[in-house]
């Protein structure tokens, strides 16, 4: 009688654990981390947030149009056009995360993109913290603040490591058995719709991509990333009267709340090899491996 006493008094105490750590886990779970947390800003604060990424970005462009005239003038035989820019084309951005996720809400708005996810998720928001990129919504199927946290680098042979460090429910990082599926799906419904996209991808006389071009790198890139793979230093930044300039990364650093970028927009051999890639399906970092 006393063994099976302290046997039930054992199974009494691991039972009693389980609730605990079941408790403590679910808390963990459905807790909003404290990054979460911002300022509350009126929506005077939040569109000055958004005009100064849209004018960072609009010197990007300017110097895409730049490097353009000059090719144009160097093929015709005239003067050169002098760089503004002493190290050449490339230029240095820094966007803090309320100018990013107050220019996202822009952007989203511009594009009707909010039907396309507002089943899946709710209020997703942009964070920098501890050098690392974090994109966090509301999970409608979850019920919690789920999170993905990037941490983007340039490798030594240039190219782009995107980098997805940890997925988080709440404050609980979630098993790999758990985003499985997702990832999955994810990946099943990029691959049907890349040939497509692939197909229709074209850009214009002064380099500017269409939406299929876009698409298609943007969907590349992603597969990449769930892949833990790298991947061409080419993205597609938007632009102020929409659409997109292509450029390449070549640095990039997240800190002290700021995502800082060194971007120079591509030569026309460039754009033309990164259509190429594109259509092909192919890239210049599976390539270099």
């Amino acid at each position: 009688m006393k063994f099976f006493k302290r046997v039930l008094l054992l199974l009494s105490v691991l039972l009693g654990v389980a609730v605990v750590c079941c408790a403590l886990g679910l808390w963990l779970f459905r807790a909003e981390p404290d990054w979460y947390k911002r300022p509350t800003f009126t929506a005077e604060q939040r569109e000055a947030a958004a005009q100064r990424a849209t004018n960072k970005l609009a010197l990007i462009q300017n110097q895409a149009a730049r490097a353009r005239a000059q090719e144009r003038m160097n093929r015709d035989g005239a003067t050169t056009v002098p760089a503004t820019n002493p190290a050449g084309n490339a230029i240095t951005v820094s966007f803090t995360d309320d100018e990013l996720d107050a220019f996202f809400d822009k952007w989203v708005a511009w594009n009707d993109w909010k039907a396309g996810y507002e089943r899946y998720i709710s209020d997703p928001v942009i964070f920098l913290n501890d050098g690392r990129i974090i994109l966090a919504a509301r999970a409608k199927e979850l019920n919690t603040v789920a999170s993905l946290h990037f941490g983007p680098k340039i490798d030594s042979q240039g190219r782009l490591h995107v980098g997805l460090d940890r997925v988080l429910g709440g404050n609980l990082p979630l098993p790999a058995a758990v985003l499985g599926d997702y990832r999955r799906r994810l990946a099943q419904s990029m691959r049907q719709r890349l040939p497509q996209w692939r197909a229709a991808a074209a850009m214009d006389r002064s380099g500017a991509p269409n939406s299929s071009a876009i698409s298609a790198t943007m969907a590349a890139l992603l597969l990449h990333v769930l892949a833990d793979e790298p991947a061409d230093p080419v993205l597609f930044l938007p632009l102020v009267d929409r659409g997109a300039v292509a450029v390449k990364l070549s640095a990039v650093k997240v800190e002290n709340r700021a995502l800082t970028l060194t971007v120079e927009p591509l030569s026309a051999a460039e754009r033309a090899a990164l259509l190429e890639r594109i259509k092909q399906g192919t890239s210049a970092a599976a390539n270099a491996r």
